[in-house]
């Protein structure tokens, strides 16, 4: 008796081929992806996140200090730059102890400060501002809800008060 014939012919793919056929799909995939989010410089990142976070002109800053009423200004500029000057009763904490030390209670007490309330008024002061906008979104993330950046950052506030 004869064997049944297949009517509908078809070609085995090998399972190397396949194999193939997905890495070449993923690597794709993966190298699409990898190029989200790709920024030339921090001025770049700052701009990206910079709708989410408000701001404060260093007129209105200087009114709030001047009126004493409650904020607490955080310079994120490097130590050396602090000290050649910066905004009267500010606080010196560079962008990347500012992100680590914020939730420690024992940092605060280093800088002879008790650490600030969730909804306490906080402005962020860089160089020009960029800095301020990155360290402004630390904060929000680490549950501090009332953080401004000073707009141009020490440049704009030192052309106008010192």
């Amino acid at each position: 008796m004869k064997e049944p014939e297949d009517s509908a012919p078809f070609k085995m793919i090998s399972m190397r081929k396949i194999f193939r056929i997905t890495l070449f799909i993923a690597a794709i995939a993966a190298a699409a992806w990898g190029c989200v989010g790709v920024y030339e410089d921090s001025s770049e990142l700052a701009l990206g996140w910079k709708s989410n976070v408000e701001s404060i002109s260093p007129q209105e800053l200087n009114s709030i200090i001047t009126a004493g009423e409650d904020v607490l200004v955080i310079d994120v500029r490097e130590e050396g730059e602090y000290y050649e000057g910066n905004i009267p009763g500010s606080v010196n904490i560079s962008k990347g102890v500012l992100e680590f030390s914020t939730g420690d209670a024992d940092f605060w007490a280093q800088q002879f400060m008790y650490p600030p309330e969730a909804g306490s008024k906080i402005v962020i002061c860089s160089r020009n501002g960029d800095m301020g906008v990155l360290a402004a979104i630390s904060l929000k993330k680490s549950g501090y809800k009332n953080v401004l950046n000073l707009e141009g950052g020490f440049e704009s506030y030192k052309q106008l008060f010192n």
